[in-house]
């Protein structure tokens, strides 16, 4: 081979490796300005209600696959009692994530709501009750589904985790679920830009090119008691306007100095909604260092955090360093080989097959003990398709807890993780590929907020209030 893998990856040392993703391209769309809250500023940007919006997902992920389609009726007039039937076959799976859902939260000392079990049940009841009143009428019933895929192209610097893929003899189409709370989808929300970029994603998964539309049939945004689908085709100025994005945000992962400029209308500022403050904070910390009115001692603390920051991104770029080495290689010399010489570096694993999973613990066994894993490694778990790109397969991702001769115990997120990569993942060829976790945010979390300290210390709130 005239490129090694020693030499792949000592390249790629010098390189950024970033992926950007479908949630932080949508982001971009929004407001420029607060992409960049979230990198490099470390922003925070979770949901209230992150228990319950996870607790849907799963079930809906898991569900899918069975009550859903199962129950599934072309050009359906009863969408109500439909949605009932599928809600009283779900109801043991609805139990069991409840239950370990609210296992996994005492755990965590996480707060667990007093409404918990009846928000998740509306919720998830809202989610069919589009499927059943929207898709149904428009749609045969699927032939097949996956769900929780992650797609990850790496040619254009883009990875995304879409919810689920509806497969049919002429094509597929795509959901997204809108489980975090229960407000209609429109055309101009950030959710609208999340669904474009992983139709990219999804063209890439079936034919290899983000540009071929030839399988794709329709997109949608599921909510409760509803489904938004855009317009077909997709207009090419909001496509354009995704890639424009994807290159800008890869450009602030890689700490390109970006021009970013506040739109006309801000749906974060303009409205005061969460965030904005934080927003208002770093542009006016900016225009202060511009008009060269901060303090030395200030000044001097905000270059070390931002010092701080862009190291903390360069280790971001870190974590996909494997897929980027696999990707190459694949392109330069074909899928097989590629595999089989990345197996002989412990990149990559094969030959393992499904045994048993007990909880979060899932045993797998090969014909022979060669093997490079060592305890507390990340993997990605991939399924293996046909006709499909090997970082577009469907998989998941488990931590290594032991090896014994033949046999690998792995330890998955959690069981819901578990029903549905037995689902849809342990019956194909699997494919094992180290991976990295991706703790970027936490790290970023805290410079954010020493960041404000230090600013309320040290400067007056007259300064800000005299730049507006």
């Amino acid at each position: 081979m005239s490129i090694s893998v020693r030499q792949l990856y000592r390249g790629l040392e010098k390189t950024q490796t970033h992926l950007v993703q479908s949630t932080e391209i949508a982001t971009a769309s929004m407001c420029q300005h607060l992409f960049k809250l979230s990198y490099p500023y470390g922003v925070s940007r979770g949901e209230r209600d992150y228990l319950i919006a996870n607790a849907v997902h799963d079930i809906m992920s898991i569900a899918i696959h069975g009550p859903i389609t199962e129950n599934w009726h072309y050009k359906t007039k009863q969408s109500k009692e439909i949605t009932q039937k599928i809600v009283r076959d779900s109801s043991s799976i609805i139990e069991n994530i409840l239950k370990d859902t609210k296992e996994y939260a005492s755990r965590e000392a996480r707060k667990i709501p007093e409404t918990f079990d009846q928000d998740v049940r509306e919720r998830f009841e809202g989610l069919v009750t589009g499927v059943a009143k929207k898709l149904m009428k428009k749609f045969e019933q699927p032939n097949r589904t996956f769900s929780e895929i992650t797609i990850t192209n790496p040619q254009k610097h883009h990875e995304g985790r879409i919810d689920a893929i509806l497969e049919f003899s002429n094509g597929y189409g795509l959901l997204d679920w809108k489980s975090y709370d229960i407000k209609k989808a429109n055309g101009s929300g950030k959710e609208r830009w999340q669904l474009i970029s992983n139709i990219l994603l999804s063209n890439y998964r079936y034919t290899g090119d983000e540009d071929d539309w030839s399988k794709f049939r329709f997109a949608s945004i599921v909510y409760h008691g509803g489904a938004y689908m855009p317009r077909l085709p997709i207009q090419e100025k909001h496509i354009g306007k995704i890639k424009e994005d994807r290159l800008f945000s890869y450009r602030t992962l890689c700490g390109e100095k970006v021009y970013a400029q506040k739109p006309k209308f801000c749906p974060v500022c303009d409205t005061n909604a969460e965030g904005c403050s934080d927003c208002r904070f770093y542009r006016d910390d900016a225009r202060m260092a511009f008009a060269g009115q901060l303090p030395d001692n200030y000044r001097k603390i905000t270059g070390q955090l931002f010092g701080n920051r862009y190291k903390v991104l360069e280790e971001r770029a870190e974590t996909h360093r494997h897929k980027y080495v696999a990707s190459t290689m694949i392109e330069a010399y074909g899928e097989r080989t590629a595999i089989d010489e990345l197996k002989k570096y412990g990149i990559i694993h094969t030959g393992y097959k499904f045994v048993s999973a007990d909880d979060t613990i899932v045993l797998f066994r090969k014909d022979d003990d060669e093997t490079f894993l060592e305890p507390k490694k990340i993997l990605r778990i991939i399924g293996k398709e046909e006709n499909i790109p090997l970082l577009s397969c469907v998989s998941e991702q488990a931590t290594v807890i032991r090896v014994e001769y033949c046999d690998l115990i792995l330890n998955f997120r959690s069981k819901a993780t578990v029903e549905r990569a037995k689902l849809q993942l342990f019956d194909l060829p699997l494919v094992m590929i180290r991976d990295e976790i991706n703790l970027t945010r936490r790290m970023l979390e805290p410079l954010h907020k020493f960041h404000r300290l230090a600013a309320d210390v040290l400067i007056r709130k007259e300064c800000y209030d005299d730049l507006k």
